[in-house]
């Protein structure tokens, strides 16, 4: 059985997550200190080194929550609606600022290939497209990949956006359009 963590814990990564944002806004992670990153938290060094070894390391916690969380969303979408892309979207408009950062790829350049390189994104696009040529499945997938992640990118980085449904319905219907047999 998964054991909870402790409410304290849960607040001071939380803390030193949102610490971590605001500052990768300002310069990049190579010119963060934790004596900064710990006093923008206002979390003691000795807690932080508790949790993480380095920015570096919470970072990537950071990353791999968003893309478990991406993943778990694409896994519940059983019955291929596309209903996964509208909760993506909206999650990640939730956290918009961190997921720019990332996405904008200010922060982790290989962010865009983490997420193209999840299999359940893989599986997923398996199950939706028709049967190509050996050759060209890999192109076809970092076509139809890349491009909603550009789609995703635009979308956030516009002050007046549509809503996440509205967006999902165009990824969903551009999609289609490609793998229209």
């Amino acid at each position: 059985m998964e054991q909870k963590e402790d409410r304290r814990i849960t607040m001071t990564k939380r803390m030193l997550k949102n610490a971590l944002t605001d500052m990768l806004k300002e310069k990049d992670i190579y010119h963060i200190s934790i004596r900064e990153l710990c006093e923008r938290a206002d979390v003691n060094r000795t807690t932080f080194y508790k949790h993480y070894g380095s920015q570096f390391e919470l970072l990537d916690d950071m990353e791999t929550d968003l893309l478990d969380r991406t993943a778990k969303m694409i896994t519940e979408d059983t019955d291929n609606s596309g209903s996964s892309v509208e909760k993506i979207l909206a999650f990640f408009e939730k956290d918009i600022e961190f997921v720019r950062l990332l996405i904008n790829s200010n922060v982790d350049p290989e962010f865009p290939q983490k997420i193209f390189s999840m299999t359940v994104i893989k599986n997923s696009l398996k199950k939706r497209k028709p049967k190509t040529l050996k050759n060209e499945n890999e192109y076809i997938n970092r076509f139809v990949l890349f491009g909603a992640y550009e789609l995703v990118k635009s979308w956030l980085n516009k002050e007046e956006r549509e809503s996440p449904k509205e967006m999902a319905e165009i990824i969903v219907r551009l999609f289609v359009l490609n793998f229209s047999e």
